[in-house]
């Protein structure tokens, strides 16, 4: 079985032990994502976010031809053995890992996305969903997205890994994710597209 990994935030320009055949591609599933989670590390990421703007995400064909080797070598490379959160389905209907993002309209994109590529039978992504609430005390929005940067921002002084890994990630996002805290990122601190080498990108 042919399976991709759907990517859309660091993924793409820092793979690390993700084991692909391919290049990605950037006509992947158009899928609800938006910059809602605070990492370990403090950076502020993208995961499916039920209620933003779809986004064309990009995929890669996996060297694995099971759903439980990707997932395995998925999880790896976002540092986790728990693979609950490894989300898989199959064109048929088979899927695994179902905690975090799981939503009908998410697997019924994924799996329509699927039925239009013959070569690919099925998918895998990372279903991580915001912890907002937790992080912040309150539900996401953009504007608090904004404030929360504007928090790391002034810190940076005393903590400015977090600053640059952080302002790092938001940059080097793929181009095709452009998300309305992207967008406004770039408006209002004038943090321009990183211009991500060629070499990870397949020739469409």
């Amino acid at each position: 079985m042919q399976i991709a990994v759907i990517g859309w935030g660091s993924l793409i320009w820092h793979p690390g032990c993700l084991r692909t055949k391919s290049r990605w591609y950037s006509d992947g599933p158009r899928l609800p994502i938006e910059f809602a989670r605070i990492s370990s590390d403090k950076r502020l990421t993208l995961v499916i976010h039920l209620g933003s703007a779809a986004q064309r995400t990009y995929w890669a064909v996996s060297e694995f031809k099971t759903l439980s080797g990707v997932r395995k070598n998925l999880g790896k490379r976002e540092g986790t053995t728990n693979l609950d959160y490894v989300h898989a389905l199959t064109v048929g209907g088979r899927s695994e890992g179902w905690k975090g993002v799981v939503d009908a309209t998410v697997s019924e994109r994924i799996r329509e996305w699927l039925k239009g590529r013959q070569e690919i039978q099925g998918a895998v992504w990372t279903g991580l969903a915001t912890n907002w609430l937790e992080k912040r005390g309150k539900e996401f929005t953009p504007e608090d997205a904004l404030q929360y940067l504007d928090d790391v921002e002034r810190a940076k002084d005393n903590a400015t890994s977090a600053y640059n890994r952080t302002r790092e990630y938001i940059t080097n996002t793929p181009p095709r994710i452009q998300t309305v805290v992207r967008k406004m990122v770039r408006k209002r601190k004038g943090w321009k597209d990183a211009v991500l080498a060629g070499i990870l990108f397949e020739v469409e």
